[in-house]
């Protein structure tokens, strides 16, 4: 069964919490492939990061045994074949249509969608994560954009929240979606029925904004 996990950014590394939940949600670690959101430029902001996070999870205590960049400087057929057989698969913050373009271009929206691994999203990874992807200017995107994601999850999320700045436009937008506003350090565990949220957690719905938890699992 695959193992969804929607994150929005972890400027000081993993807390104490998200260590503990990916330490317990990523029990096999052979293969970790790192899905840049931009595949054919600025390769070495993708290698900063790629590095960036993997430190992450050795100073957290997990170790893989290979891990890799996704993007062009490798062939389709292997690029497929490598996330495919990563037992995780993290799919980098950046601008989040052009990485929904270059999962599609690639053949990675097939792939992932059919994984059975643990699938992590940062920000615009959680973003295209979901049944519908919601692109806001309040979250710094040029232009708001809505569009089918890759429909691995139900929940369509805000990385980066915060309560005290949430714009009109949220609010618009949840009139017709429900949000989860996600705040950095926070997470969202989705594993067949059952949604876990770890951290600060906002649910926006009808113009109403409900706490969903704050630094507990709760399971829904």
């Amino acid at each position: 069964m695959s193992t969804y996990i929607l994150t929005s950014m972890f400027h000081n590394g993993f807390n104490e919490k998200t260590a503990e939940v990916f330490r317990q949600k990523i029990y096999k670690r052979n293969k970790f492939a790192f899905v840049a959101s931009e595949f054919e430029k600025i390769h070495e902001k993708t290698d900063y990061y790629y590095r960036f996070f993997l430190n992450l999870f050795e100073e957290a205590g997990i170790h893989f045994e290979e891990s890799y960049v996704i993007d062009d400087r490798i062939g389709v057929d292997e690029i497929q074949k490598m996330v495919a057989e990563a037992d995780v698969v993290w799919l980098s913050g950046g601008d989040t249509p052009t990485q929904f373009r270059y999962l599609q271009k690639y053949g990675l929206n097939t792939v992932i969608k059919q994984h059975d691994g643990v699938i992590i999203g940062m920000s615009a990874g959680s973003i295209n994560l979901a049944k519908t992807s919601i692109c806001t200017l309040s979250g710094k995107h040029c232009k708001q954009e809505i569009y089918d994601g890759l429909g691995c999850v139900d929940i369509s999320v805000e990385p980066h929240f915060v309560r005290n700045e949430v714009s009109n436009e949220l609010i618009d937008l949840s009139e017709k979606f429900k949000i989860y506003g996600l705040c950095d350090d926070s997470l969202i565990v989705c594993s067949g029925e059952t949604v876990e949220f770890y951290g600060e957690v906002y649910k926006l719905d009808h113009g109403k904004i409900e706490e969903i938890c704050i630094y507990e699992g709760t399971n829904t």
